[in-house]
């Protein structure tokens, strides 16, 4: 077993909608990320001198895209379509994110706030090229954390 204290490969990602069962086996994950804006204020010091001041302003998340092979498995498509046909708030779930290393062990665990397919794109079709057929998920959410 790799020392868990030394960074390692990620072989793949494995994302769980709702707690259940694995919906998905990826490659690719882009958008973990959170943002404070920055507000500056405006101030007069002890001197009478003018400061600009910077205080956190709202923390914003970048919208998650996944992208896995092309598969059988139609439970992001079936999440995608309950958007389509009844909104976003019965779409709306808690999901778990894990990147896995080669030797199928978890590296590290996102917990995934209040998520939903904002956007489904099915993989590109060309029978005459000699690659793997690439779908791809964006994910709305509300935060993540790392557990």
């Amino acid at each position: 077993m790799a020392d868990p204290k030394k960074p390692r490969t990620t072989s793949h990602f494995r994302l769980q909608i709702g707690g259940r069962e694995s919906s998905g086996v990826f490659r690719e994950v882009s958008g973990l990320d959170s943002e404070s804006e920055v507000v500056e204020h405006q101030e007069i010091d002890a001197n009478g001198q003018p400061v600009t001041i910077k205080v956190s302003g709202r923390v914003k998340w970048s919208n998650l895209e996944l992208k896995r092979g092309l598969t059988s498995d139609k439970a992001l498509w079936e999440w995608r379509k309950m958007v389509e046909d009844k909104g976003p708030d019965e779409a709306r779930t808690d999901c778990i994110l894990e990147a896995i290393d080669y030797d199928q062990s978890v590296i590290a665990t996102y917990n995934i706030k209040q998520a939903w397919p904002s956007k489904f794109s099915a993989a590109a079709m060309n029978a005459t090229a000699n690659e793997i057929a690439v779908e791809t998920v964006t994910l709305a959410h509300e935060g993540f954390e790392r557990k």
